[in-house]
């Protein structure tokens, strides 16, 4: 029997990363582009491969780091992902901070550098113990409102609530909503420097406790 379902998710790995970094790519901004990912608009050559190697290196390396996939499932390709940081320990002390893209230069490289800094003092004063952070999030532009992002953001609350831990998001305007279905709710503005407008979020702990057995049978 053929399959209803148009969307599959499943987890993503070191040989997916060259198709998600390009839709990562064709999904932002000119200036998202530059301080996040380190690629001019349009591409230099090389610049899309450096930031392929380096996300390569980080799901491999990173304990933390999870990327969670979009498929179609008719035609096999990505359409969205989002990547995702699960941090167990009960303290920020040991986070490492995010960097500039480490090839940029001069101003490029200053501006991305004060936007990372930025970022992390946001997420070190917001979230100070364990959590789940959605660190990036894109849907391709023909794909969205069809439930992708809805998608992503089930499976993340739910690995969340398994945790008992909160969520974390930094989002543009155009996530507010989505987000804010999902049980985030603002915190405090974001001064990005390049131009573009953003919030943090947050997501509370689950605080119920997950309950299930059998009552006891009485002889």
């Amino acid at each position: 029997m053929a399959s209803t379902s148009h969307f599959t998710l499943s987890r993503c790995t070191p040989n997916d990363m060259q198709e998600l970094i390009q839709l990562y790519y064709d999904c932002f901004s000119p200036a998202i582009r530059l301080a996040l990912m380190g690629c001019s608009t349009p591409l230099k050559p090389g610049e899309l491969k450096r930031l392929t190697d380096l996300m390569t290196q980080t799901m491999s390396d990173s304990p933390h780091d999870i990327w969670i996939g979009i498929k179609d499932s008719q035609t096999g390709r990505f359409i969205a992902a989002s990547n995702w940081k699960v941090h167990l320990e009960g303290s920020n002390a040991k986070r490492q901070a995010v960097e500039a893209p480490p090839w940029l230069e001069g101003e490029d490289y200053k501006s991305a550098e004060r936007l990372m800094g930025v970022l992390h003092e946001m997420r070190q004063k917001a979230m100070p113990g364990p959590l789940i952070h959605l660190n990036i999030c894109f849907t391709d532009a023909n794909y969205r409102r069809r439930g992708a992002g809805g998608m992503m953001l089930q499976w993340g609350c739910d690995l969340a609530d398994q945790l008992f831990i909160p969520g974390y998001i930094e989002a543009t305007t155009d996530g507010n909503f989505l987000y804010k279905t999902f049980g985030f709710y603002e915190l405090e503005s974001i001064d990005s420097g390049i131009g573009e407008k953003g919030v943090t979020m947050r997501r509370d702990a689950r605080s119920r406790p997950i309950e299930g057995g059998k009552a006891a049978v009485l002889k």
